[in-house]
């Protein structure tokens, strides 16, 4: 199953925890692996930080990307492979709470792309 929480909320994550923002929370000792196939491109990242993008257009754009990467990423291919069956994970990032993050958005693309892959808690 996969959950996803923020960086600040470690009563949230379950199972395996996985990075999957480009930067490392200051002052946080490493508690997770890291995922860079899963990082937004940071071109992405700045239009939508600049207001150049809303959340639905950052969504679809991040969307293409990671269909992008699976053509070409072995790593990735095998990873998502291997997902369903590596029990529960959590995917983390900065943004707290019920604040719009690209993780979920990352959750919900490897959920249409792993069979049997079930969603857990998106925070």
């Amino acid at each position: 199953m996969i959950y996803t929480a923020s960086y600040y909320d470690p009563q949230d994550w379950v199972g395996q925890t996985y990075r999957v923002s480009r930067a490392h929370p200051r002052g946080r000792k490493t508690q997770w692996e890291t995922l860079p196939f899963l990082y937004p491109p940071l071109p992405l990242l700045r239009a939508y930080r600049q207001g150049d993008l809303d959340f639905e257009e950052l969504s679809r754009e991040y969307r293409r990307e990671l269909d992008q990467k699976l053509l070409v990423d072995f790593r990735m291919r095998r990873w998502l492979t291997h997902l369903p069956s590596m029990g529960d994970v959590t995917l983390l990032c900065f943004e707290r709470g019920e604040e719009l993050c690209h993780r979920r958005i990352a959750a919900q693309w490897l959920h249409e792309h792993a069979p049997g892959l079930e969603l857990g808690e998106l925070r």
